[in-house]
Order: structure tokens, then C-alpha cells, then sequence
């Protein structure tokens, strides 16, 4: 009898699950996934009352409803970036993405101001350095798509874009008095609503490659949703840099031109981080977030969450690197 039960049970519970995805695919019905995956814990729920339901595939289901149930709560708490998630693809909002916690960029600082726009296609920006100049600020942020910033050019700033789907805006303000620049490179969907939806990443046709002036001393706010990006900074002087990633694969590379005590600070929620750092450095790392897959190459445990190298002491430069998790994956070589 018991056989039988435990026969019914899984038969019927196959055939719902199959008849659920037939519909699905079928265009039937749509799931909106974000708002789904907020239920997460309707499963261990579900889980408790198998358990209480003491048959023979009690112990399995319940396995299986906890099994789904981790990942889907860190998926939910890693993806807050993501507007709105459902068979039609992922909208983002690129308001999201923008880094106002430090904004050194108040425009009545400023006296000297371009902007440049976009078109459907290719476009290729280009600003002047300004003689003086000693540091700059380079806010990027683009969605979903595929980016490099990596050379260097006798500009302040070179680009090439290419993109379908929304308008580039390059805007440079400039002050006078303390010789600083600020750059700011942000993509605007083409009603100007910021709100950028991808429906196949595979095939998705957004590009930019970038060049910047290695004279100035550099700070970065680096925002991306989704898709690849190749921050090939070893060639800059760098003060710091800031990454926000939603679902991405980052290579961040960073050269022995860092200035002392370079601060570079890692948020993400679905994603894959390589970062390059020269051996000379001394890096001390610190991670937030207890599943992360992280490879650290010749880093020594201090405490929970805190790394170093072991030159970190005696390195005549150091660098700090912080990261802050969802479900990803983080891997730290030297060269």
C-alpha cells in the first residue's frame, strides 16, 4: 500500500510540474520571476507540512522544497537591481545603478562643462585633456551589454559605442580652481526613462570600448546590470574604484601605478569578479557574504572575512579590496 502511495504522490506530482511548463512554454500564461521569487519562504512551509505528513516520500520532497527554497532567497536578496524580471526578458533601471553616497560632482563646483550624445549605431567620443589636470572621476553606467575600458589616449577620455537600444551621454564638468575633472558616461533608454529591457544577452547589441589619459590620478564608479565588462586599469594611476554588478562577469586588472592605500570596493549579486593585482602590492581583503565561491592566490586568513597577503606589512603600496556578495563567484590572482 505503501507503494502504491508513494507511486500516486510522485506520478501526480510530475504531471503537474509537467503540464505547468508545457503551458508556460506554450505562452499560456507569463511568470513574473522577481515578484515570484519574493515567496520563497511559502517552500518552507510546504516543507514543514511533509514533514508533518509523515508518508514515505515525506523525507524527499522536504529535501527537495529546501534544496530550492536557499538559492531562490539568495537570488531574491541579490537581484534588488533587477526593476522587473518575467518571460519577456530583464528590465533595468538605470537609476539603480548611480552611486550617490560619495557624489564629488556638485555642478555649481564646476565651471566648465561639455556634453555629448549618441546616435542609434556607432558613435565615437572624445574629450580633451586639460592642461593641469590632476585628478579625474569616471562615472560609467550601461546597463547590460559588453565593455572595456583598456589604453591610452593624449584625450581625457576616448570611447567608441555602439548600441540599439538606448542613447550614450557624455558629460565632462571641469573645475578650474582645484584642477579636477569629472566624467560621466551613462546610458539613457530612448524615452529617457532609463529603463533598459533585455530580452536575449546572447544577442544583445550594446558594446563600448574606452580610453583614458594616464596622466590624472583616477577614481572610478563602474555600474553594469548585466553581461561582460574588461577594466583594464594597470595602465592608470588609481585612487579608487567602485563596482556595482548585478547579474555580470567582471575582469578588473589593476597595475603597479596605484597610488598608496587604493581603495577598491566590490558589490554584486549574481556574478562571476576576477580581479588582477601585481605581486609587489600588499592587499588586504575583506568579504561580506557566506556563499561566495572565492579562489585567493597566496592570501593568508587573519580572521572571518579578513585576508592578506603575506608583503602586506612591508609593501611600500598597499591596496584594500572589499567585497559584498549575493550568489557569485570571486577569484583574486597576482602577476
Amino acid at each position: 500500500m505503501k507503494q502504491s502511495s508513494n507511486t500516486l504522490f510522485w506520478g501526480t506530482f510530475l504531471l503537474a510540474i509537467g503540464l505547468l511548463l508545457m503551458a508556460k512554454t506554450l505562452g499560456w500564461f507569463h511568470i513574473d520571476w522577481g515578484m515570484t521569487l519574493r515567496f520563497w519562504p511559502l517552500l518552507l512551509v510546504l516543507a514543514g507540512v511533509s514533514l508533518l505528513a509523515k508518508q514515505s516520500w515525506s523525507g524527499i520532497l522536504t529535501a527537495i522544497l529546501i534544496a530550492i527554497a536557499i538559492p531562490t532567497a539568495i537570488i531574491n536578496g541579490a537581484n534588488k537591481k533587477l526593476r522587473h524580471w518575467n518571460d519577456d526578458g530583464i528590465e533595468f533601471n538605470l537609476h539603480d545603478f548611480d552611486d550617490d553616497d560619495e557624489d564629488n560632482t556638485n555642478d555649481d563646483e564646476y565651471e566648465k562643462r561639455s556634453k555629448a550624445y549618441s546616435r542609434d549605431g556607432e558613435t565615437h567620443f572624445s574629450e580633451p585633456f586639460a592642461d593641469g589636470t590632476k585628478e579625474a572621476t569616471l562615472n560609467f553606467g550601461a546597463g547590460a551589454g559588453e565593455f572595456k575600458i583598456q589604453g591610452t589616449t593624449a584625450q581625457l577620455v576616448e570611447a567608441d559605442a555602439e548600441t540599439k537600444f538606448g542613447n550614450y551621454v557624455l558629460t565632462t564638468k571641469r573645475n578650474e580652481s582645484t584642477k579636477i575633472s569629472s566624467v560621466n558616461f551613462e546610458m539613457e533608454s530612448k524615452d529617457s526613462t532609463k529603463r533598459v529591457r533585455m530580452r536575449d544577452f546572447d544577442k544583445m547589441d550594446n558594446h563600448v570600448e574606452m580610453r583614458l589619459s594616464d596622466k590624472p590620478i583616477w577614481s572610478f564608479d563602474l555600474g553594469l546590470g548585466a553581461g561582460k565588462a574588461n577594466f583594464d586599469l594597470s595602465e592608470y594611476k588609481v585612487k579608487k574604484v567602485k563596482i556595482g554588478a548585478g547579474a555580470a562577469e567582471v575582469d578588473l586588472k589593476l597595475g603597479d601605478k596605484v597610488e598608496n592605500n587604493a581603495l577598491v570596493e566590490i558589490e554584486a549579486g549574481v556574478a562571476s569578479i576576477e580581479i588582477e593585482i601585481p605581486e609587489s602590492l600588499g592587499c588586504e581583503f575583506t568579504v561580506d557574504g557566506a556563499f561566495n565561491s572565492k579562489e585567493l592566490d597566496n592570501f593568508e586568513k587573519i580572521s572571518d572575512g579578513l585576508y592578506r597577503t603575506p608583503n602586506y606589512n612591508s609593501a611600500a603600496k598597499k591596496i584594500r579590496i572589499s567585497y559584498e556578495g549575493g550568489l557569485s563567484k570571486l577569484e583574486i590572482s597576482r602577476y
